[in-house]
């Protein structure tokens, strides 16, 4: 069982014991928007995690040091970690809560030298590593409706430069885009320098939102589907009833057989048949 450690909030906690012995996790996701104070929970905990084998056996030995089991995904292993795919842990409390753990090194919408120098560059003093709110805002551009409000409250900690391109706001749109929408790319800003018709940016606005709901929608199904049989095999061999250790390891065995290393690009799993 888990215990807090001192914050009160399990997520937190994990977050400093992964980087106790130095940075390899960066809390991103729902329970980043916890610690901007923009909402008051989150479900899951959602790590950026270094790509390295020395991280994932970092992470794996915590997570099975407090009884975590793997939830369906991919192993925590830097083969398929660097094609995009995310491994998911469930653990119990010490209130017995289920504490569910996702993590993954290559975020979607995050360029690759952004995420390494989430761990390569000097970061800032903070009581907590946890995402910055462009990047955060960004991962939070999924296929889910209810990410965009929270994006538009987001966007809000910016200065009005950068809100402007990240804002879900419509009336934020109009009040900013005089002064700060010359050049911006977005057709809702050039909406309200052109037109100021606030109708206009709504239907602007929304279509924009629904291209990166649909963006996200036809990138997470090509994971999908690269994955059926795969999870069908993580659910026909019980792996989330192994102990950590094991489970890991039967579940690279099966990966390797089974589970492309990267599905946004066509090739055949690991030591599959030609």
């Amino acid at each position: 069982m888990m215990a807090t450690m001192g914050t009160g909030n399990v997520y937190f906690d994990l977050t400093e014991e992964l980087n106790a012995e130095g940075d390899i996790a960066v809390l991103a996701s729902g329970q980043a928007v916890v610690f901007y104070k923009i909402s008051m929970m989150s479900k899951d905990g959602d790590w950026i995690l270094r790509e390295t084998p020395e991280a994932c056996e970092k992470t794996l030995a915590i997570l099975g040091h407090h009884g975590a089991r793997y939830r369906p995904g991919a192993p925590l292993d830097v083969r398929w970690l660097a094609g995009g795919w995310s491994s998911h842990f469930e653990l119990i409390d010490a209130e017995r809560r289920r504490i569910r753990c996702d993590f993954v090194s290559r975020p979607p919408r995050m360029a690759p030298e952004e995420i390494r120098d989430l761990f390569v560059s000097p970061q800032p003093a903070a009581p907590l590593r946890v995402l910055a709110i462009e990047p955060l805002i960004r991962i939070k551009q999924t296929q889910r409706a209810k990410d965009y409000p929270v994006i538009g409250e987001l966007s809000r900690r910016l200065p009005p430069e950068r809100e402007i391109e990240f804002t879900t706001d419509p009336d934020r749109i109009l009040a900013l885009a005089p002064d700060y929408g010359a050049g911006s790319p977005r057709p809702s800003v050039r909406a309200a320098i052109d037109q100021g018709s606030r109708d206009t940016v709504v239907v602007e606005l929304a279509r924009e939102l629904d291209r990166l709901q649909q963006q996200d929608r036809a990138r997470l199904e090509r994971y999908r589907s690269a994955s059926l049989a795969y999870m069908q095999g993580f659910q026909a061999a019980k792996i989330g009833d192994l102990p950590l250790p094991e489970g890991h390891e039967r579940l690279c065995e099966m990966a390797e057989k089974l589970l492309p290393r990267n599905p946004l690009i066509q090739e055949e799993p690991h030591g599959a048949a030609q």
